[in-house]
């Protein structure tokens, strides 16, 4: 057999998960238009449930005060209300804590702080260490940078009454520092797309999807019917949605509630978070992958979209491998130039597509939260820059996963209003493995694609370079090399 069939065989092994996942995202996208826009429209029973409100830190003095400060806000009865927090820090965050705990009781707020030595089990570890404190009803689970809306627990109970297999409520993302730069808008929108397409979209097919852990309410009885956290995850949410939903309950996604939070204002910090959550979702998968292929108590459809919700991060993987495979075969004369897939055009038209849905989700997601203004929409070319340059990132991330390697637990700094950034701001953001890692398939993919252009497969050069060129631009040499000295 001749060596272009095997290149365009590896080529497209590897090209069609992620083209069904990314065909998934177009159907999801097309179901957004289904979606309900009155499910936080309910009304409270006579007498509300009691809630506990669960908030886990580490060492988040500069946010924590601003999150604790809204609670006082709650349109809610105070003699209903449990907050809880799960405290695993070292510095003055301690101080910070007791002192709004304080306020909190002397308002009739009941507050109590959990507190452990060590960090075994990171985030999970400490919420489990919490959970004998919980009560009532359910619990709204909060990020030490959460900033609630007054209307988000009435809002959010009333969408319980829906449905009697809600096992939880999950709340668009909110930014309260959007403006603070360019990354900040591009995170934004990303997560805005991301919340419109994946949560929006699979509820309106009653499609699984995984909340994210500061945004959600959840039942206590199914809390406790699934066992709370798993101990050993880096992504408790996307863990505990898998066994909520393995449990036989669904979600429900109230798109015009909102709980703001922190976004990242670095590239730098932005792709260590995206490494972290690609290595913790395919970590995740490997656990739990068995259990979601046999679960009876969803359908055959819903299982495979559960489980390939968790190994997203493969596409990451997939380009690298689909593309230098490609290259490497036109470089070394084992494939002529006609037989690469990039010189088809059904392949390009096939692929291109889904890109045009992403364009399409975010001028939607833009639209429907009524922020479709110039200023936004100009941003929405630049995210397939983001996309890019983190390619090399999420693939190493997925990989560390699919491995078992546990990995370094990359804390996103959080800075709360301020704009004052300290010393030590880039200290876990400095040149690692995998930075030299993205250098190093950076200048490579530079380097094929001017072969790749010589032998005339534009698409497969231009794809190359641009991946190459935005990774090097993403990476702020000169900054983290100063950061170093």
């Amino acid at each position: 057999m001749e060596s272009w069939i095997y290149i365009s065989g590896i080529s497209l092994a590897f090209s069609i998960p992620g083209l069904l996942f990314a065909y998934y995202s177009v159907i999801l996208f097309l179901s957004t238009f289904r979606y309900p826009r009155s499910l936080s429209e309910g009304s409270l029973p006579g007498d509300p449930p009691f809630v506990s409100i669960l908030i886990a830190t580490f060492n988040e003095k500069l946010v924590i005060a601003s999150t604790l400060e809204a609670i006082k806000s709650l349109d809610y009865p105070r003699d209903k209300l449990l907050v809880v927090i799960a405290d695993d820090s070292s510095d003055e965050t301690v101080e910070v804590i007791d002192n709004k705990l304080l306020e909190l009781n002397s308002l009739g707020i009941q507050s109590v702080v959990s507190r452990r030595k060590g960090r075994a089990g990171f985030k999970s570890g400490a919420l489990n260490r919490a959970a004998p404190l919980l009560k009532g009803d359910y619990v709204l689970l909060l990020d030490a940078d959460s900033t609630v809306s007054a209307d988000v627990l009435k809002r959010g109970l009333s969408a319980t009454s829906h449905d009697p297999r809600i096992g939880f409520v999950s709340f668009r993302v909110g930014h309260y520092n959007r403006e603070q730069n360019l990354t900040t808008r591009l995170f934004a929108l990303q997560l805005d797309q991301g919340d419109t397409v994946s949560k929006m979209g699979a509820y309106s097919i009653d499609a699984p999807y995984s909340f994210q852990g500061g945004f959600v309410l959840i039942s206590m009885a199914v809390l406790r019917r699934v066992g709370f956290w798993s101990n050993d995850s880096i992504v408790e949410d996307a863990d505990l949605s898998c066994k909520i939903y393995c449990a036989g309950y669904r979600g429900v996604y109230l798109s015009n509630v909102r709980i703001f939070s922190e976004d990242p204002s670095s590239l730098e910090v932005w792709k260590k978070q995206a490494a972290r959550v690609a290595q913790g979702w395919a970590k995740c998968a490997i656990a739990n992958g068995p259990k979601i292929l046999k679960c009876k108590n969803l359908s055959i459809w819903r299982r495979i979209v559960l489980f390939s919700t968790l190994v997203g991060p493969f596409q990451g993987l997939s380009w690298v491998v689909v593309t230098f495979v490609s290259a490497l075969g036109l470089i070394l004369g084992l494939s002529a130039p006609s037989d690469s897939i990039f010189s088809s055009p059904t392949y390009i038209i096939i692929v291109t597509l889904p890109v045009l849905s992403f364009f399409a989700s975010g001028v939607y997601a833009l639209y429907i939260q009524k922020i479709m203004s110039p200023h936004n929409l100009a941003l929405l070319p630049l995210l397939s820059y983001t996309s890019s340059c983190m390619t090399t990132a999420i693939m190493i991330g997925f990989l560390n996963g699919i491995r078992g390697k546990t990995g370094f637990f990359f804390r996103t700094p959080k800075h709360g209003l301020m704009t004052h950034r300290n010393k030590q701001y880039h200290r876990d953001i400095r040149l690692d493995r995998i930075a030299i890692a993205e250098g190093a398939f950076a200048a490579v993919a530079l380097a094929m694609s001017i072969f790749v252009l010589l032998d005339g497969v534009w698409a497969l050069a231009l794809t190359l370079a641009g991946f190459g060129t935005l990774t090097l631009k993403s990476m702020n040499l000169s900054k983290n090399l100063k950061n170093i000295v």
